[in-house]
């Protein structure tokens, strides 16, 4: 591998990560710049919620009928490289060959989904910061091909960190841009084998805007999936042993966030349902403080900032020294990207999703 290229693409993943691009477009170049050294034939691109460890939209060139397959491996079965065994790892990446022995065979993934679609190497990724899961990757290559190899591992794992805050960020611009929604909740009804028992005119309009323009696929997308297998583990007791919730945030592809639920439905015939609603302020206001990377104390901090509370208030109510609270809000500032309290206000409350949150902790510890 040439290093030197290697490292100038790198430069150009962090800078594509600070340009402002939302959700499809990163992944979209970091797809292209990644290629330059990484080559692959096929790919999936996406963000993670990082509450709750499900993709939240991305580009996906895998056929769109595989896709309840690949949410049926990640949940049910117990598969090579799994997005949250990577997420644990020291290396957030793994090739398919090398954790199968050289018999991809072995693998779920490879037999049911890859191999029929003719690519026989894989390299998956998570895009790991300190706040978090933010994202992930999966890179393949067709029969013929060479394998991927370790240089190219240590590459992809070396932009993790570049691509997990690019990802935080585009969330971040989109929670504080998106706009509030009334809609009626839709439903998405599951019998006892996973398939579609019904769809209501809600969800089918939910359902458009997550596929967004252009023919629709048959099947559902991706995010109503991995929930609707999450729920279906926990009716049948399996799958969720980890704490993971049938839940997730979802951005649609016109910038408004909707809030998945799965749940059982109908007692005990082992139906299951996926509900689709439109996210409350409270909702997404804990995605932008994570996006920001705050800490539990700067959080405590900026809650007292909007309230209006001096800096000597402040290290009363947190028994703080004041000069720790203004170095508390130096690390806010510059996280936050601000220069002043004031600034703090205006960033937050910018299009009104914080002030439920933060008047749900005035009263906390």
């Amino acid at each position: 591998m040439n290093w030197e290229r290697a490292n100038h693409v790198k430069q150009q993943i962090y800078q594509a990560c600070h340009r402002g691009l939302d959700v499809d477009d990163l992944a979209r170049e970091a797809r292209r710049l990644v290629s330059k050294v990484v080559p692959f034939d096929s790919s999936c691109w996406h963000p993670i919620d990082p509450a709750t460890g499900l993709i939240s939209g991305g580009i996906f060139e895998i056929s769109a009928d595989l896709t309840a397959r690949l949410s049926e491996i990640e949940f049910f079965e117990q598969d090579f490289n799994a997005l949250g065994d990577l997420a644990g790892r020291p290396c957030p990446v793994g090739i398919l060959s090398e954790e199968t022995g050289g018999r991809p065979d072995r693998s779920a993934r490879y037999r049911d989904v890859l191999r029929p679609l003719g690519l026989e190497s894989e390299l998956r990724a998570v895009f790991v910061a300190r706040s978090g899961v933010w994202g992930a990757a999966g890179l393949f290559r067709e029969r013929g091909r060479p394998d991927f190899d370790p240089h190219e591992a240590r590459f992809v794992a070396s932009v993790s960190g570049l691509l997990a805050e690019g990802f935080r960020t585009t969330l971040l611009t989109n929670a504080v841009g998106a706009q509030d929604a009334h809609d009626a909740p839709g439903l998405v009804l599951f019998g006892d084998d996973g398939s579609i028992e019904d769809v209501n005119p809600a969800a089918e309009r939910w359902i458009d805007e997550l596929w967004g323009p252009g023919p629709r696929p048959t099947s559902l997308p991706i995010q109503i999936e991995q929930v609707a297998a999450r729920a279906h583990a926990a009716v049948h007791g399996a799958g969720l042993a980890d704490g993971a919730v049938a839940r997730a945030r979802v951005l649609t592809r016109s910038g408004r966030w909707l809030v998945l639920h799965g749940t059982g439905f109908g007692g005990a015939s082992g139906r299951t349902a996926v509900i689709i609603e439109a996210a409350r302020p409270a909702e997404i206001a804990p995605l932008i403080v994570e996006a920001f990377g705050l800490s539990d104390r700067e959080r405590q901090v900026v809650r007292l900032v909007l309230h209006g509370s001096s800096t000597q208030a402040i290290a009363h109510e947190l028994i703080l020294s004041p000069l720790t609270v203004q170095d508390h809000l130096k690390v806010i500032f510059d996280k936050m990207g601000v220069r002043s309290r004031r600034e703090i206000a205006a960033r937050i409350f910018f299009d009104h999703y914080f002030p439920e949150l933060f008047a749900q902790q005035h009263h906390s510890p």
